[in-house]
């Protein structure tokens, strides 16, 4: 809001039906209100101050347009006057530039970047397939109410015959989001592309791609800079080089596309970068001009066009060039909106799966001679391996349940939550033994020369068995060092991976060298655990991930 005064004070009714409470918002093109119908139902009134006549044609355009990430038009009015005011639906949310400043100046975590994203895409790639461009993407325009992310001012819109797509017009956008082509009178959907990628740039770093003192550097930094991507996380520069892209003929295609292209980066998979052509000097346009200081810029929201092209009058359009992306696959680091009683949901049937898989594989273990001779050991100590798997099994389900669909920001305290856990399953493995009476087979001739036996006075190993501390040390060692998230994601590879039994049976045995634990029980819980959690975990397959991600995306909201 603006410090000029509204026309309209609180209480009045200049448009029959409806009581203004306050004023919102001014600018360029008018004032927005929120009003009460006389019906008692909320919404938002804007009254147009310019260009009436088009934003009235655009705005009817968009009167039946239904979509959850859009901001709803319900009518459009005159009053006794003959101004024209649109009725739009009211969003008590934040706006995002407001969330940006107010909450994460120094840029957004990488799961709320995407929270944002999804909707934008879903919303605008909805208006694109009805051919309109909004055109004035930025986040004053961008709200979020109850969780659902909402997009403004999608009404103010012009028929757009393929012959005028190149003629020059007044408005063209904010400048901080503004593409490239638009100062050559293009005007297709991918400007909306490059628009969304600027305000993902912002959203991840707390500034715009391109900045300057004035409105013409500003712009000329649009048609030749390469936009910085020191200051965004590794795994998402390629995605914005390709999204922010100075030909529009090989940005990336759609919102679609890009929220396609940044999960598949955050699982590992980044997309190849654009061919980008050499920008095509500025001079041999029509430059755009800086407005004058008492000249107040103005902005049109949507375009709407009959058939999306980049041609110029008379030439026919430029063929799009191939770009082949690597298959998108989502996998154990993907983020995902993931609500609470879903995790709670499916940590409860691993665990619940895990008291079966464990109570097999401790029966076939004793069946099988697995814990020693019959003359040698009680069915004791198949009971203690059989708990101390099941406790072990229970703690990386829970522990990685709580970190599945953070993404790869959250790998230390994964790993670091993961090797506080095991010290505890540690300490249980230690109680139970010492409560059942059962000792672990005896350290192997070959470890009586392990790399640590002690930590200062804290004695590691004592009469050839580990002590509490050589537990802990043990399961703490094993459950940070391992990558448990890849045995018990959801969106894992595959339900049960025989390389990474093979990998943690290795991980066992160094362990168990290096601090004098005992080969057969350190290689014993660390496959048996391994087995369970695996089998255990609930699993996606592969051609069902999308669905599952749009499910999410959909409860999330």
């Amino acid at each position: 809001m603006t410090s000029k005064k509204f026309t309209f004070a609180p209480e009045s009714t200049p448009l029959a039906g409806f009581t203004i409470k306050r004023g919102i918002q001014r600018g360029g093109f008018g004032e927005v209100y929120y009003a009460i119908s006389d019906g008692g139902k909320e919404v938002a009134l804007k009254l147009l101050h310019s260009h009436v006549e088009i934003e009235r044609r655009g705005t009817e355009l968009c009167l039946n347009l239904k979509h959850p990430n859009l901001v709803s038009i319900i009518d459009i009015r005159h009053d006794e006057d003959g101004d024209t005011w649109v009725v739009m639906e009211y969003v008590s949310g934040a706006t995002l530039d407001r969330v940006l400043a107010d909450d994460f100046p120094e840029g957004m975590p990488i799961p709320e970047v995407r929270t944002w994203l999804a909707g934008l895409a879903a919303g605008v790639d909805y208006l694109h397939d009805r051919g309109i461009v909004h055109r004035d993407l930025k986040p004053q325009n961008i709200y979020r109410e109850a969780g659902q992310v909402k997009i403004g001012d999608i009404g103010l819109s012009k028929i757009i015959t393929p012959s005028q797509r190149g003629a020059q017009t007044e408005s063209i956008g904010t400048i901080y989001y503004m593409a490239p082509e638009i100062s050559r009178g293009e005007y297709g959907p991918e400007i909306d592309v490059y628009s969304s990628a600027a305000i993902v740039y912002e959203l991840l770093t707390g500034r715009v791609p391109f900045d300057g003192e004035t409105t013409a550097e500003i712009l000329n930094r649009h048609l030749t800079d390469q936009p910085d991507l020191v200051p965004l996380p590794r795994s998402l520069q390629p995605v914005l080089a390709h999204a922010l892209a100075k030909d529009p003929t090989v940005r990336t295609a759609s919102l679609g596309d890009f929220l396609i292209e940044f999960d598949s980066a955050l699982a590992g998979h980044p997309p190849a970068p654009p061919l980008q052509l050499p920008p095509v000097p500025p001079h041999q346009h029509t430059s755009p001009v800086e407005p004058s200081a008492n000249q107040q810029p103005q902005t049109v929201v949507a375009t709407v066009t009959e058939r999306p092209s980049h041609s110029r009058p008379g030439q026919p359009p430029p063929q799009r060039p191939r770009i082949f992306l690597p298959v998108v696959q989502h996998g154990p680091l993907a983020i995902r909106n993931i609500s609470p009683s879903q995790r709670a949901l499916e940590g409860s049937a691993g665990m619940a799966a895990a008291i079966l898989f464990t109570g097999i594989l401790t029966a076939v273990g004793e069946l099988t001679g697995m814990f020693g001779d019959a003359g040698q050991n009680t069915p004791l100590t198949a009971v203690a391996y059989g708990l101390t798997t099941l406790i072990g099994s229970w703690a990386l389900l829970i522990g990685t349940k709580a970190w599945e669909g953070t993404g790869p920001e959250s790998l230390s305290m994964r790993r670091l939550s993961l090797m506080l856990l095991g010290a505890g399953v540690g300490a249980a493995g230690w109680w139970l033994h010492q409560v059942l009476l059962v000792d672990l087979p005896p350290l192997a001739a070959s470890q009586t020369a392990g790399l640590v036996d002690s930590i200062g006075s804290l004695e590691l190993v004592r009469d050839k068995q580990p002590t509490l501390a050589g537990y802990m040390m043990f399961f703490g060692l094993l459950f940070g060092v391992r990558r448990w998230w890849w045995h018990t994601d959801g969106f894992r590879p595959k339900r049960l991976r025989v390389l990474s039994l093979l990998l943690t049976g290795s991980v066992s045995t160094l362990l168990g060298l290096a601090i004098q634990f005992p080969l057969a029980a350190a290689i014993g819980w660390g496959l048996g655990i391994a087995i369970v959690v695996q089998l255990s975990a609930p699993w996606v397959s592969p051609d069902l991930r999308a669905a599952r991600l749009h499910q999410e995306e959909a409860t999330h909201a």
